[in-house]
């Protein structure tokens, strides 16, 4: 595998697989990794502030992280990627995780809320002043990923979009063997919104532009990502789950890392939304 000195920015939508890939991306890269701590969507500014911690940076994720910002102007070669799941699936399990968590909001309301979550997720730029009370349109999120992002996985294909997701990173420190983070401690609420076609009617419903924005990455992203990588991708995918569930590594150094990210990053960071510090040099 070749070598690439490229940064490359996971787009954290939410339940899409998204805590075991920061741990991936946390392993492979130990005091190289950020999680970008910052609210709304992460600009050129917080990058470079963010080098200050990190000035051997490799990867960078978060929410905060989206295909139509201005990070580039900090760092020319960014590479993007994501990854998206079908939109029942994800909004059914974001309600869960949230009333796992305690929250007691109503499923309809909450539903309205957060309509067409991926679409609106991938459409944010960093200058808008409430980005998601834009119209979603999935023909916008479409564009942003053809022109943007240069992988897109899928949570129903982990496993097989994370052997793609090597090879298009393209960094032998890049180990995609996981361990399986952030699993719900329970599926009822899950359970007890599929099994009433009504409701997952109305989630369909107020899911459309999520739907065409999935339909495509699924039927032409997905597929031609798969046909660019050639023949060995059912033994690549074999090797990877003979590694699954993988053992911690690098122990040490992601301790390290973690006081790092712990002490001196995230507070500084989180005082910085605050308080805006003077723009890093």
């Amino acid at each position: 595998m070749t070598s690439r000195t490229d940064l490359i920015a996971y787009i954290h939508v939410m339940k899409t697989g998204g805590q075991t890939m920061c741990d991936i991306l946390r392993q492979s890269f130990p005091g190289r990794h950020c999680d970008l701590q910052v609210k709304g969507v992460a600009t050129a500014e917080d990058l470079r502030f963010a080098r200050h911690f990190y000035p051997r940076m490799k990867s960078i994720a978060g929410h905060a992280v989206v295909p139509l910002s201005n990070l580039a102007e900090a760092c020319d070669s960014i590479r993007f990627f994501a990854f998206l799941r079908d939109p029942v699936e994800r909004c059914v399990s974001h309600y869960q995780y949230r009333r796992n968590k305690d929250e007691t909001s109503d499923f309809e309301p909450w539903l309205a809320r957060f309509a067409n979550y991926q679409t609106r997720f991938l459409s944010r730029t960093h200058d808008a002043q409430d980005p998601w009370a834009t119209r979603p349109d999935a023909d916008r999120a479409i564009d942003a990923i053809e022109r943007r992002v240069g992988f897109v996985g899928l949570q129903e294909r982990f496993d097989e979009s994370l052997v793609l997701l090597a090879r298009w990173a393209g960094d032998p420190a890049f180990d995609v063997a996981y361990r399986s983070r952030n699993v719900a401690s329970s599926t009822a609420i899950r359970k007890q919104i599929l099994a009433d076609p009504r409701t997952v009617e109305m989630i369909r419903e107020h899911h459309r532009e999520d739907e065409k924005l999935y339909r495509h990455v699924r039927d032409v992203v997905y597929p031609r990502q798969v046909e660019q990588y050639g023949p060995t991708l059912a033994a690549d995918l074999a090797a990877l789950r003979a590694r699954i569930p993988a053992p911690q590594s690098r122990i040490l150094s992601r301790s390290l890392a973690a006081v790092k990210r712990g002490v001196f990053y995230k507070p500084l960071a989180r005082a910085r939304q605050l308080s805006p510090l003077p723009p890093a040099a």
